[in-house]
């Protein structure tokens, strides 16, 4: 997978470079979620990010170069907070690491569903390797579900005959919220619907409440 793709600067400080990109990256986000990312010139990622074109292109080639930073950069975030994820989880017994789990997991949603719902739209632009960054960084939120899920089918607290497909079963009621806030969120907040759905969730997963 390549999480460290060589993009061209003409900078040789690499603490400047990380500096620049990730304001590059700040300001871009917000460009792509208002313009829309084919709509979006390089001249209004410069402008957001208060740079000349000539700066902006000092630290990055190409649009294309920015949708990659981008995705690179939301890599880099899920991995970090989903190994702490992982590592806390595995001290909870299966019930408590899934509440609190889906808990984190549909608030997370819920924070970023602009910048997530325009990460989806994007993804087939992105060449084939480098796709993998965001794919593997679903598999990794997935993977941890799915060993909550075991844990639980093990000591007889859930009953599933297919731990992964419930994980991804359970990450895609996550994903409604986004997807369709447009009519879910006049009707609850995100307590109501967290609420609601991790009683389903539970159901689904034959919860035994001894």
């Amino acid at each position: 997978m390549k999480t460290n793709k060589p993009i061209r600067t003409f900078s040789k400080n690499p603490e400047l470079v990380e500096l620049r990109r990730k304001q590059i990256i700040d300001g871009a986000i917000t460009v792509f979620i208002r313009m829309g990312f084919d709509n979006a010139s390089m001249n209004d990622i410069a402008e957001e990010c208060q740079m000349s074109k000539g700066l902006l292109y000092h630290y990055i080639k190409t649009k294309d170069d920015v949708l990659y930073l981008v995705a690179k950069d939301q890599y880099d975030k899920n991995k970090k907070s989903y190994g702490e994820e992982r590592d806390y989880c595995a001290t909870l017994e299966p019930k408590e690491a899934f509440l609190h789990f889906i808990n984190f997991y549909y608030r997370g949603v819920n924070r970023n569903q602009d910048y997530n719902i325009f990460l989806n739209q994007v993804v087939a632009r992105l060449p084939k390797e480098d796709r993998k960054v965001l794919f593997d960084a679903e598999r990794n939120a997935l993977g941890i579900l799915e060993d909550i899920i075991r844990r639980g089918v093990k000591t007889g607290v859930f009953k599933t005959e297919d731990p992964m497909l419930m994980a991804h079963n359970i990450f895609l009621l996550g994903r409604v919220w986004a997807d369709r806030r447009w009519f879910l969120g006049k009707r609850y907040t995100i307590d109501d619907y967290l609420k609601m759905e991790t009683a389903t969730i539970l159901r689904m997963l034959g919860f035994n409440h001894r």
